[in-house]
């Protein structure tokens, strides 16, 4: 990681109380991010390759909702892709226990991979869509977080999640700067949100529901 890159991570580190282990959590980063261009090589992991998008866009921008997020949280994150924002939460709050799920079994692997190079305990990947009714017979009622950055709309997002919170559980909605108007699913009501500008200077929004 070069020094300019790796001072990135430190400031939002420094800025927002992150990562007591310091150079292990650093160290984590830079496994994730080689990793995630070796693999990239040989399967459509992302389409984002310079070292500083992959920190700015990737890792810093998955740690933006960690203030709504308890340590010991039981936390599901939809579509998560190639580990966003599951990972990047995982490796700084340790004591959170996460489920990532995606459809695409090429992500899921490589998920697994990490969470085993990382030994990450409390860490499961699942090739597992959010919709069906036996995983959510299973599981449902379980998380006192759901979480996605995938691409759902806010109506589509809290269908999905609504069955796994538990009665006191919170939706987390990782969004642009602008959300479409639209009504959210009953169920659910809007608790806070927080809108927070990357070092690239783009935006995130993150909207917080609770159960009504």
């Amino acid at each position: 990681m070069l020094p300019e890159n790796r001072s990135l991570l430190e400031t939002f580190f420094k800025q927002n109380s992150i990562g007591n282990n310091g150079d292990t959590t650093l160290q984590a980063f830079q496994l994730y991010m080689d990793e995630l261009l070796r693999w990239n090589q040989f399967i459509n992991l992302t389409a984002i390759e310079k070292e500083s998008d992959i920190i700015i866009k990737h890792f810093i921008d998955s740690l933006t909702p960690l203030k709504f997020i308890g340590s010991n949280d039981f936390v599901l994150d939809i579509g998560s892709g190639a580990g966003f924002p599951g990972l990047p939460i995982k490796i700084v709050q340790p004591s959170v226990k996460i489920v990532m799920l995606d459809a695409r079994l090429k992500k899921i692997n490589f998920i697994n991979n990490m969470i085993g190079l990382l030994k990450m305990k409390g860490a499961t990947a699942l090739h597992q869509r959010a919709e069906e009714k036996n995983f959510q017979g299973v599981m449902g009622k379980s998380f006192d977080v759901v979480i996605s950055r995938a691409s759902f709309s806010l109506q589509e997002l809290a269908e999905l999640s609504l069955p796994y919170l538990k009665g006191h559980g919170k939706l987390i909605a990782m969004k642009s700067k602008i959300v479409e108007d639209q009504d959210i699913n009953p169920g659910l009501k809007q608790t806070d949100e927080f809108i927070t500008s990357l070092p690239d200077g783009s935006f995130r929004r993150i909207l917080v529901f609770g159960k009504a």
